[in-house]
């Protein structure tokens, strides 16, 4: 099995205290302020600190965080072996 780095993009409520799947895959090789810079928009988004947030009326509202999840594919000899377990 080869093991492939992900990185997914989720969203931190601190009002509520839960953590929301953004549905956003980017390749494990990218770095996470490359992402973060590639999703900033001004007016809907701000940097504070070292964290981007999502605004509200101008206030933040959740907090946008990239986390690195891996993703496993069969390699080719591993198929075969599958194959020749079902003969």
């Amino acid at each position: 099995m080869r093991k492939i780095p992900i990185k997914r993009v989720t969203y931190y409520s601190p009002a509520t205290g839960k953590t929301y799947d953004g549905g956003v895959e980017y390749d494990g090789r990218l770095t996470n302020s490359n992402i973060l810079g590639a999703m900033h928009e001004v007016g809907k988004t701000a940097w504070i600190g070292n964290n981007l947030w999502m605004l509200e009326g101008n206030q933040p509202k959740l907090r946008i965080n990239i986390i690195m999840v891996y993703q496993y594919e069969k390699s080719w000899y591993n198929l075969l072996f599958d194959a020749l377990r079902r003969l």
